[in-house]
């Protein structure tokens, strides 16, 4: 795949999903600590978010960094902004700044509202709210 087809589809992606996960493994078995730590705090807020294994698709493993100008793995997406990686995402919630702009995204309709309470530690339903994306 070219260049700009996978940089068009990365674009598409972060787009088309109000909140999305470029990670190594997937949620319920990160190939990481990184990966698997940003999606504990994803999971948290109880909101459906996507996710591309990266190490499965190997173009946008490439291209994603020159996407988004952030070198490493996971990169997480919010309303079409890169917020950052793992320990970026762990202060965000810490602060309840990343709830802030969950709900912002829910007011303005391009999020559903989360299926659980943000304060719970394990929310049961929130495995059944992923979309796994692929190139």
């Amino acid at each position: 795949m070219s260049s700009n087809k996978t940089l068009e589809k990365i674009q598409q992606q972060v787009t088309d999903n109000a909140v999305m996960i470029y990670m190594k493994g997937t949620p319920d078995a990160p190939e990481c600590g990184f990966s698997g730590k940003a999606v504990g705090y994803l999971k948290k807020t109880g909101v459906e978010f996507a996710y591309v294994n990266v190490l499965k698709s190997p173009f946008i493993y490439e291209y994603l960094p020159r996407f988004s100008q952030f070198p490493t793995f996971p990169q997480v997406f919010v309303g079409g902004e890169l917020v950052g990686g793992s320990d970026i995402v762990e202060e965000l919630y810490n602060s309840g700044e990343l709830q802030t702009m969950l709900a912002a995204l829910v007011k303005q309709g391009k999020l559903l509202a989360p299926s659980v309470s943000a304060t719970m530690t394990e929310p049961a339903t929130a495995a059944n709210n992923l979309v796994q994306l692929t190139l």
